[in-house]
């Protein structure tokens, strides 16, 4: 049986060794994407104050009148990231979050940090990149199991050895299931997220459907003829006293008349990083339109909460996150080392049948 077991574990790792190196790697770094992008200059410093709301909004108006976009909060005075939604394409800016000044403006996947999120959520691919790292997700659970059943020892006495001194392919082999067996756990965590958040269409329909959840009817205000829209330090005033103690994480902005001001609040407690907690509201005059805190969301939206919070670490803070910058790094290195032993096996099979060759025809 272990036989068996080892040959999926082989063929299984090999086939899609290069994306899991490229899924690690590009896993590891975005852990602290926050950190390492204020720390490098790449977003801006956090100011000791936040400028207004629609002092912030002003400053996208002004370079792109008419557009639709989010602001998204980190903090108080983080610097405040702007999702532009243009017709023909999307853009990244980021404002100062005291003076409201654009200090970065370039279109969507240009950024270091955008381009590793491309890479870890499409391999480069587009949709077809997507469906094949769900793929991959779920052979990492596969061969997080079956290392782990293949590795389980008889004799626990021999289980961490390193053996030194035979050569690197016995070296490398034992660091392969040290590794392995040291980040099961946590490479069956991120397989299962990962995969759940590719495929989670039709699992939610599902969950939601089973729950006899249905989605409510999207609400449209009629403003009047020549109506303005009030400003946004008003509105947000107006929501914030339906969410009492919840941190504002982001405003969804759309010109056109007729939409409602969408604005997610984060509430205490509550597990997902951004929030999942809605306040629609009239732009026009500030009434209450709909309220929708994250226990009353769609049942698959609080699974969601889960599982995001577990795949990027946020849910057990700086120690989870280290914990999962290191499984990413190990992932890396048991495909590197798994290629690297394939390859070594074949050439050691390969001399030897060129010695027995040559022994025979002696």
């Amino acid at each position: 049986m272990k036989r068996y077991l080892i040959l999926l574990h082989r063929y299984l790792g090999l086939g899609c060794a290069c994306f899991l190196l490229l899924l690690g790697l590009s896993g590891s770094l975005l852990v602290f994407r926050a950190e390492i992008e204020t720390g490098s200059g790449l977003r801006p410093a956090p100011a000791a104050n936040l400028a207004g709301y629609q002092a912030l909004a002003d400053a996208v108006l002004a370079r792109y009148p008419a557009a639709d976009f989010n602001l998204r909060f980190a903090g108080a005075g983080e610097a405040v990231q702007v999702r532009l939604h243009l017709p023909d394409a999307e853009r990244r800016l980021w404002l100062d979050g005291g003076s409201a000044g654009i200090t970065s403006d370039q279109a969507a996947g240009q950024g270091l940090f955008d381009g590793l999120l491309h890479l870890h959520e499409t391999l480069l691919l587009g949709e077809a990149g997507e469906t094949l790292g769900g793929i991959c997700a779920l052979l990492l659970m596969l061969l997080a199991v079956s290392g782990l059943v293949y590795w389980w020892p008889r004799d626990w006495s021999r289980a961490w050895q390193l053996r030194r001194g035979k050569g690197a392919r016995v070296w490398l082999g034992d660091l392969h299931r040290l590794l392995g067996m040291g980040s099961s756990v946590l490479l069956l965590c991120a397989g299962l997220t990962g995969a759940y958040q590719v495929f989670n269409r039709p699992v939610n329909n599902w969950i939601n459907g089973w729950y006899g959840y249905r989605a409510p009817a999207k609400i449209k205000p009629n403003p009047a003829p020549g109506a303005t829209r009030l400003p946004l330090d008003v509105l947000v005033a107006r929501a914030a006293q339906v969410m009492p103690g919840a941190r504002l994480v982001d405003i969804k902005y759309e010109s056109k008349p007729g939409k409602p001001l969408l604005l997610r609040w984060r509430q205490v407690g509550e597990l997902h990083p951004n929030g999942r907690s809605n306040v629609e509201i009239d732009p026009y005059s500030g009434k209450l339109l709909r309220v929708t805190p994250v226990e009353q969301a769609a049942p698959a939206v609080r699974l969601t909460t889960w599982v995001y919070g577990l795949h990027t670490g946020s849910l057990g803070g700086w120690p989870l996150r280290g914990l999962l910058m290191l499984a990413g790094i190990g992932l890396a290195l048991l495909s590197a080392s798994g290629v690297y032993q394939w390859l070594a096996r074949r050439r050691k099979q390969q001399q030897v049948r060129t010695a027995t060759l040559a022994a025979s025809r002696a």
